[in-house]
């Protein structure tokens, strides 16, 4: 069911992403909303679906980016197996896990990225990558990151309520 709902999600969020916040953002810096989900549903405790969504998304992405291709999902699916350590009721009852996981996740996918850029030989001044590019995605990452994953944890409880018993 999860993956029913999540592909229009993710297919809907990169195109958003690659085509409308492109022209809006802080510098050159603009909000990951495909890493922002696939945190969010990592933090439910539906991990392995995440590492799909990751997958999934990061390969929309990478069709709609100029970066090589595969980049963004292997990002994506390293950071949703490092939100899956905190997986579960944790995070709920802690504001901070949401905000420390999204701020990891966005150095590992910038890293990531300009990693395979520098491999596929194209010149990165890394400084102002980092001042115009990383620095404010990261932090309008981790501004819409708790909306993103109170949005993920409410869409689970929709997907999978809770068992009661009588």
């Amino acid at each position: 069911m999860a993956y029913v709902v999540g592909i229009p999600i993710l297919v809907l969020l990169a195109i958003i992403q690659s085509a409308v916040l492109s022209h809006i953002g802080l510098l050159d810096g603009r909000p990951d909303l495909v890493l922002l989900a696939v945190v969010g549903w990592s933090l439910t405790g539906r991990w392995r679906e995440a590492m799909v969504w990751g997958f999934l998304g990061g390969l929309l992405l990478d069709l709609l980016s100029g970066v090589p291709f595969a980049t963004s999902a292997v990002a994506f699916v390293i950071v949703a197996s490092f939100a899956s350590l905190l997986e579960g009721r944790f995070w709920e009852a802690n504001l901070l896990i949401p905000l420390g996981v999204t701020l990891a996740g966005s150095f590992v996918y910038h890293g990531v990225a300009i990693g395979a850029l520098l491999i596929a030989g194209r010149p990165i001044d890394l400084e102002l990558a980092a001042t115009r590019v990383i620095l404010p995605s990261t932090f309008l990452n981790l501004v819409f990151s708790i909306p993103a994953a109170q949005l993920a944890g409410s869409l689970h409880r929709n997907l999978f309520p809770p068992e009661v018993a009588i």
